[in-house]
């Protein structure tokens, strides 16, 4: 009997394993860079979403704190209110009455307390008035530290009221700041 010799030849099956491994490792990488892709999209977004959080709770914070600080100065704003209703009990009223307004030049200015008059003063008296003014105040025996409430009354149809009104306010802001505890409103009593 004869032997015969079998050759096995595993090179047409090593090329097809080999292409094979090939695809395999070229589809891999292919979603390795997709994944990696995704992942740093998902990153960018989330210290893009981070970076509003932090605005937003910035934001909140600052809100919380402004509210905070009104809720720990309510109590005072309510002393001060009570010193003015009881200033105002008491005829601590100062009334400025604007008159006689032709131009923002030509005015007069009547100062009432109560029903007394404590004086006149005219648009000539313009850059004098915040001292004239205290000079009323002090010799009505009022004191800085005391509670005052005054009121700008005024006819709005009258020509020269739209020159005439910010000096006179001008003039009273500038007396508050002696005054801190007086408290200014006008009125115009146009229709």
């Amino acid at each position: 009997m004869k032997i015969r010799e079998i050759i096995l030849d595993f090179t047409s099956l090593l090329d097809v394993i080999m292409i094979i491994l090939f695809f395999f490792i070229l589809f891999s990488t292919l979603e390795v860079e997709s994944v990696s892709q995704s992942a740093e999209e998902a990153r960018v977004s989330y210290e893009t979403m981070m970076e509003e959080h932090a605005l937003e709770q910035e934001e909140f914070r600052a809100m919380a704190d402004a509210e905070w600080e009104r809720i720990l100065h309510i109590d005072e704003n309510a002393a001060g209110n009570q010193q003015a209703l009881t200033a105002f009990d008491r005829g601590a009223v100062i009334a400025l009455n604007l008159q006689d307004v032709q131009k923002s030049t030509v005015w007069t200015l009547r100062i009432l307390s109560g029903d007394t008059i404590l004086g006149t003063l005219d648009a000539a008296e313009c850059d004098e008035l915040p001292a004239k003014l205290a000079q009323l105040l002090e010799q009505e025996g009022f004191q800085p530290e005391d509670v005052l409430i005054s009121t700008l009354t005024y006819d709005g149809n009258a020509p020269g009221t739209a020159g005439a009104v910010p000096k006179v306010e001008d003039a009273v802001r500038e007396l508050q700041e002696s005054y801190q505890n007086l408290y200014f409103t006008t009125i115009n009593v146009s229709k």
